[in-house]
């Protein structure tokens, strides 16, 4: 059975809701500063947009692109009562509800065709629910999963109805520009518009590979989402994103290399355990140091594929304890976060013999299983390059 799963998108929902509270603004181009600042834009409405103003920007920046824009106050206490129209009205549909930022929910209407009849009529008079109650007219896009239907919504912007029928993702994604698929960094999308790829179909018809060779082992990743295959679930209403942290302070403070491998390979070890045993991979790592004097650190780094083999996660972070840990000063404390869990994407890289370190882990997860956590562990580490 194929999944049915809707994206609401209030397109500028702070702009949006601005204009909910005057009405008389829609159609000037607008931007809403940050709160807690003075200059700093959060949002701006699409006639700011297209004149070269984007978020992030300062005023006086985006004053030089576009002389007529109007900066209004942000307003936390109508963005929360809104985001709560929108939240109750998608709860009456399905328990599995999930935010994804601001103006943002996807909804999983799968089994519910005999209850409340086809997800397109469903998606309309969700529309004129959110319409009537809250005065803000939502673009909603339906797929066979969160990637396609956010994708949907970028397509018909700022408002409508877009429904990609089950099997066709990869036909309707293929004309679309690279800058709709969700998941390219900005320095992956130069590299690809350096070898002359401006289209999603332009990177299926090269082998995965050759994609490889050329951006490394994000190009798995990519592909996936090119071809609109994403497995990853709505979460309940009120359910948190799945992590997993693990911390570990050491014995004697110390800034020895070797002694601080050796404890981040532990913490690394701990936390891919319970990753596979969940059936996921980690698409973020998150490193937080403690020096002896008190002092905290942190980094973060995202892992294009995730990842859960030990070995591959241990080199990614050592590259992040190499970052995070800056001062001639010993340590005290290490703790590792890994958030943005999600399914993992089979191959990941044809030149790191990921098969192989897959059916390792596999085993010493079946060793630690039968026989408990001690009985098999790795004997020192690699050198760090």
């Amino acid at each position: 059975m194929y999944r049915t799963i809707l994206h609401i998108n209030v397109t500028h929902f702070h702009v949006a809701v601005a204009c909910v509270q005057a009405p008389k603004l829609g159609g000037y181009p607008l931007a809403v500063r940050a709160p807690g600042t003075r200059r700093i834009l959060l949002d701006v409405s699409s006639e700011a947009w297209e004149a070269g103003v984007c978020r992030g920007m300062t005023f006086e920046a985006a004053k030089r692109h576009c002389p007529d824009l109007v900066l209004l106050d942000p307003a936390p206490s109508l963005y929360e009562c809104i985001e709560k129209t929108l939240f109750d009205h998608a709860c009456r549909l399905s328990p599995l509800v999930e935010r994804a930022g601001p103006g943002h929910l996807f909804v999983d209407l799968t089994g519910t065709r005999r209850l409340f009849g086809g997800a397109a009529d469903v998606a309309d008079r969700l529309r004129t629910g959110i319409r009537e109650a809250c005065r803000i007219e939502p673009v909603v896009g339906i797929g066979a999963n969160r990637l396609v239907s956010k994708i949907a919504t970028r397509v018909i912007k700022p408002r409508g109805l877009c429904t990609v029928i089950p099997g066709c993702e990869e036909e309707f994604m293929a004309p679309l520009p690279l800058t709709f698929l969700p998941g390219i960094e900005l320095r992956q999308l130069e590299q690809l518009l350096q070898f002359n790829l401006h289209l999603i179909r332009d990177l299926t018809r090269i082998p995965v590979e050759t994609f490889a060779t050329a951006i490394g082992p994000a190009a798995f990743f990519i592909n996936r989402q090119a071809r609109g295959i994403d497995p990853t679930p709505v979460r309940g209403a009120g359910e948190s994103a799945p992590s997993v942290v693990e911390s570990i302070t050491l014995a004697d403070p110390t800034n020895d290399d070797t002694l601080l491998g050796a404890a981040l390979f532990h913490l690394i070890a701990q936390v891919c355990a319970k990753v596979r045993a969940m059936g996921l991979a980690v698409g973020k790592a998150s490193l937080a140091i403690r020096y002896a004097d008190g002092a905290p650190e942190s980094r973060s780094m995202q892992l294009r594929p995730p990842m859960s083999g030990d070995m591959s996660l241990y080199g990614k972070c050592s590259q992040l304890l190499r970052k995070t840990f800056t001062r001639r000063v010993r340590l005290t404390d290490l703790t590792l976060e890994c958030t943005e869990l999600t399914f993992p994407y089979g191959q990941v890289d044809l030149f790191a013999r990921a098969d192989r370190e897959e059916q390792l882990m596999t085993a010493l997860d079946s060793i630690r299983g039968n026989y408990g956590k001690a009985a098999i562990r790795f004997w020192g580490r690699e050198r760090a390059a």
